[in-house]
């Protein structure tokens, strides 16, 4: 999205849907255990422990992943003041290599999607739509999904389209951590705001 089609957008959608929450999120993306590697794989596991509006979960996505793929997502509450101590245990387990993300968003609910419009400081604007689903209702919604985007003149991610966003947003300077090499006091210093 261009910063133009995110406000027009965001407005569209305070009169025409139902706002359901902003979001300032924090997270630490792992790369896969024990891979020094910023590309996109195509491992199945999404590790993050993250932080949202001063509240702490630790998340793994499992799953394909792409611009319409559906995917489980387990999340465990913690407490913010532990969240260190969990980067030191995930590093026990061998997680230390990721990328860092810090994002806005705006929830809203719009024809039954849930459509975020996401705010990267620094680096630009795109939007996600999903509707929670089960296994066997996932064509429906992906349909329905593109049909309310064609409505809003919104151009869904191909696969290919996707992947280089988020390769964009790994390849910034400055987000990338090792805690082989590196203290998370010091990651934490740089977005002290969001603890």
């Amino acid at each position: 999205l261009t910063e133009k089609q995110f406000k027009e957008l965001n407005k569209f959608l305070k009169k025409n849907g139902k706002f359901l929450k902003e979001k300032d999120r924090f997270s630490i993306i792992y790369s896969p255990r024990g891979k020094e590697n910023h590309k996109i794989s195509n491992s199945k596991m999404d590790l993050r422990p993250r932080i949202t509006n001063k509240k702490a979960e630790l998340v793994l996505k499992y799953g394909k992943w792409g611009g319409n793929d559906a995917r489980k997502e387990f999340s465990f509450p913690i407490k913010l003041k532990k969240f260190e101590e969990i980067i030191e245990f995930l590093f026990i387990l061998g997680f230390y290599y990721g990328v860092l993300q810090v994002t806005k968003s705006y929830l809203y609910k719009y024809k039954g999607i849930e459509i975020v419009l996401v705010e990267v400081p620094k680096f630009g604007y795109y939007f996600e739509a999903e509707i929670i689903t089960n296994q066997n209702s996932i064509k429906n919604a992906n349909e329905k999904i593109l049909l309310v985007c064609k409505e809003l003149g919104l151009n869904i991610f191909s696969k290919e389209g996707f992947r280089k966003l988020l390769q964009d947003l790994n390849d910034r300077p400055g987000f990338r951590f090792n805690f082989k090499k590196e203290k998370f006091s010091d990651v934490k210093k740089r977005f002290k705001d969001y603890f």
